[in-house]
């Protein structure tokens, strides 16, 4: 009977900071409603799984024959865009204090940071070891602002495999 009140727990605590994670991403994207345009798309496994099947059945496309297992350890994306047309509308100091949020409250590390001409990109994990859980990217461009959120099983090892395989090709 411990062990069952104690695996509760366990999961209880797991699926709060996921919420958690969860709550700082919408309270970003909601202070930006009303003042940019706003979309968000939300994917779950099934419809993953569904992808993968279907891509099966791709026989002439070797890079989609290599995407496709890395589609099965994948549990939800999250894809969140505000973007204004007239003009930048997420500030530095917003992205920032939702960085500081993400690796304090959340415990999310930084990954990487990129920077390319007008764009930003940054990419933080929250994962056990070589796993890498839940990912964060965040990407800044002028006038728009694209928040990814992923639910992996993936490991560091298949990434590198599926970047090793695409740079070859």
């Amino acid at each position: 009977m411990k062990k069952l009140l104690l695996g509760g727990c366990l999961l209880l605590a797991s699926v709060s900071t996921v919420l958690a994670q969860d709550k700082s991403l919408r309270e970003f994207r909601n202070k930006y409603r009303g003042k940019a345009d706003v979309v968000s798309v939300k994917i779950g496994s099934f419809p993953l799984r569904l992808a993968g099947f279907v891509m099966s059945f791709s026989s002439g496309d070797e890079e989609v024959k290599k995407l496709r297992p890395i589609l099965k350890d994948i549990r939800k994306i999250k894809v969140h865009t505000i973007e204004n047309p007239h003009g930048a509308n997420v500030s530095n100091e917003d992205v920032a204090t939702l960085m500081q949020q993400l690796q304090t409250k959340d415990h999310l590390e930084t990954l990487m940071e990129v920077r390319d001409k007008g764009t930003l990109v940054h990419i933080l994990n929250k994962g056990k070891d070589d796993e890498l859980g839940n990912v964060v990217m965040l990407v800044q461009e002028d006038n728009e602002f694209l928040i990814v959120n992923l639910q992996t099983k993936l490991k560091i090892a298949d990434i590198n495999r599926l970047i090793n395989q695409f740079a070859s090709n």
